[in-house]
């Protein structure tokens, strides 16, 4: 072989063995980023057992051992409002604060029946102008921390008599206080 072909044949194998070297470098640089990302991607995916609804609960029911079951769910959403295998039996025997379908992660707040409060809602549709009456209104009772400040308790019935209501409310609506005309239509005779 002549001088030169030596020189292009050198240049040949460099070239090639620095491609070689180049894709298995880029190759690895790659994998280590798909790996990075795969764990970024799975960070607070790792699953914890919470307790669910086994069946649909109606609202009012006495939950028992055959209506809850245990699953996992990712870490990022269990916080301390969820009830936990360990502290199922605190549930059990307790009537269901509100409607649970199955599947449904128990949340404390759904028991807790020390903190129920009686509202009104709508017993009918009502449309923006109507005064109110008494069969306008119905009490319901919710659990927990549920009715806001603004809502009307069974407490204020008296003061709601009369008053017009400024928003169009459905039957099963609760009741606010901003939904009414701050003045009553009868106002009290001194």
């Amino acid at each position: 072989m002549a001088e030169g072909d030596k020189k292009v044949a050198g240049v040949m194998v460099g070239a090639l063995v620095g491609m070689l070297v180049a894709g298995a470098l880029t190759g690895l640089v790659g994998l280590l980023w798909v790996q990075r990302a795969y764990r970024n991607a799975r960070s607070g995916w790792n699953l914890v057992p919470v307790v669910v609804a086994a069946t649909d609960i109606a609202e009012g029911t006495v939950v028992t051992f055959d209506m809850i079951s245990q699953r996992s769910i990712p870490e990022q959403f269990v916080t301390s409002s969820v009830v936990r295998p360990d502290s199922a039996a605190d549930v059990v025997n307790k009537p269901a604060g509100a409607a649970l379908q199955a599947g449904d992660p128990l949340l404390w707040s759904q028991f807790d029946e020390k903190r129920v409060s009686a509202v009104l809602v709508a017993a009918r549709d009502l449309e923006a102008g109507a005064t109110l009456g008494g069969q306008d209104l119905v009490e319901l009772n919710v659990p927990g921390k549920v009715p806001l400040p603004g809502w009307a308790r069974v407490t204020e019935r008296e003061q709601l008599g009369g008053r017009k209501v400024t928003a169009a409310l459905r039957k099963g609506d609760p009741l606010l206080w901003s939904h009414l005309d701050p003045v009553p239509a009868r106002a009290p005779v001194r």
